[in-house]
């Protein structure tokens, strides 16, 4: 092998190994190119009439201009938080600690005990709290302004978000699940389609068959090999196979445990979670309909705790409502995520090993064509079967997903709601119907 295709080889598995960094970092580099070029882009965005667009509030509705929508496609990557993030704001120390960050480059997380800070039992203080927010909620208006820079899902979430402060712990942690089960999918696609342009390059590089020294000629039939086809075949099937294995080895063993663990813990979760909000909805429906058969006689009291019971049924039936429409809107953000990083991961590989062959072909005169023609057509199937392998466990990244079973969780079905409303709107009608024959037969 020549110096220039040593320096060539060097070139291609440094590039590759840099294109490794830069993707596994995410958006990290980016935000600090956003940082960097701020001071520039600010003014000319102002120059140019591309303003930084912010919520409007409630009954107003701010213009989107072409300028601002067609920027956010770039500006979004170099922000170091969600507009979901934002709304569920700061201050999650308690949460954080609650939660164990498992692995070293696939990781899951575990939720220990005492994350949830929701009491364990509707008191009347608690009810109280619920009442004034379930009270603004049910009277609020309906925000219809949406910031065109978003992603709809990030918007929808960020609504939720604003909408139940009370369930700021539930949301964070979906949230942080979300992007724990996407980067391990990114980082997956990264390892993967780092072994297979390794495997690529060192046989464009190493596989002269001089590197195993096999006895040949050999003859199968019409077909002669020579000693050196022998040793090109050889290599090929050792390194192919080796990819092979590392992939098995890291999609078996460290994958797919790691996101098999971030479903469940998810969904326990979630089990978890609701099962308490049930029982506050169950206590606060015993409640509504015992509220006639009590002993207060104070009727301003009588109609207070009537209407904050009532409320307490519909305000934590629409926090478990929108609880699961939040679950449903970061599993389908985990896998259109997913669905881009399968995608374009392995052509942004593909991409950058065509334009170094490009260019170190003018550089150089290294020729990736011509080389790969030379390494014959055994190294072509095997690595066709390799890349088809490659493909298998990309295609089945997200099969975890399975572990989150909506049946095991108390949701928003299982509340029967219209029944329950039903059930306390009947009670007080038997109570007044009993009342007023009672007394207009004592007349």
């Amino acid at each position: 092998m020549n110096e220039a295709n040593t320096v060539s080889g060097l070139i291609l598995l440094v590039g590759i190994g840099l294109l490794f960094v830069l993707v596994l970092a995410r958006q990290i580099p980016l935000q600090l190119l956003g940082r960097i070029t701020a001071p520039i882009f600010r003014p000319l965005g102002k120059l140019l009439g591309i303003k930084a667009i912010t919520r409007a509030g409630p009954g107003s509705v701010r213009p989107a201009h072409m300028g601002p929508s067609a920027w956010a496609a770039l500006s979004r990557a170099a922000r170091a938080r969600t507009e979901t993030e934002t709304a569920l704001g700061e201050d999650f120390d308690h949460e954080k600690k609650h939660l164990k960050q498992n692995g070293f480059l696939f990781h899951w997380t575990g939720v220990e005990g005492g994350y949830i800070r929701t009491p364990g039992e509707l008191t009347h203080e608690v009810a109280e709290d619920y009442y004034r927010q379930g009270a603004e909620f049910l009277n609020g208006r309906v925000k219809i302004s949406a910031n065109p820079e978003n992603l709809y899902e990030d918007e929808e979430g960020a609504v939720i978000a604003e909408y139940f402060p009370a369930d700021r712990e539930c949301l964070y942690l979906l949230n942080a699940m979300r992007k724990t089960i996407n980067s391990n999918v990114r980082k997956l696609t990264v390892v993967f389609s780092t072994i297979i342009a390794t495997v690529l390059i060192i046989n464009l590089l190493y596989n002269d068959g001089t590197l195993i020294d096999l006895p040949g000629p050999i003859s199968l039939g019409p077909l002669t090999m020579s000693a050196r086809d022998m040793g090109q075949a050889a290599f090929a099937a050792l390194s192919t196979l080796g990819g092979a294995f590392a992939m098995w080895i890291i999609y078996f063993m460290e994958y797919v445990p790691y996101q098999r663990n971030n479903f469940r813990e998810l969904s326990n979760f979630m089990t978890r979670y609701l099962a308490r909000l049930n029982d506050h909805f169950r206590t606060a429906e015993g409640q509504a309909k015992s509220v006639t058969v009590g002993q207060e006689q104070d009727p301003a009291k009588f109609a207070h705790s009537a209407r904050m019971w009532h409320t307490n049924v519909l305000w934590i039936a629409q926090r478990i409502f929108f609880i699961e429409s939040f679950v449903r809107n970061i599993m389908f953000q985990m896998l259109r995520n997913s669905g881009y990083y399968l995608v374009f991961v392995p052509l942004l590989f593909t991409v950058v090993l065509a334009m170094l062959n490009l260019g170190l072909g003018q550089w150089t005169g290294f020729d990736a064509g011509a080389k790969l023609a030379d390494l014959g057509v055994i190294f072509l199937i095997l690595f066709v079967v390799l890349v088809s392998i490659y493909a298998g466990f990309l295609r089945r990244s997200m099969a975890s997903i399975d572990e989150i079973d909506q049946d095991e969780w108390i949701g928003f079905d299982s509340l029967q709601l219209e029944h329950v409303l039903g059930s306390i709107v009947g009670k007080y009608a038997e109570d007044v119907g009993y009342w007023k024959n009672r007394i207009s037969g004592g007349i």
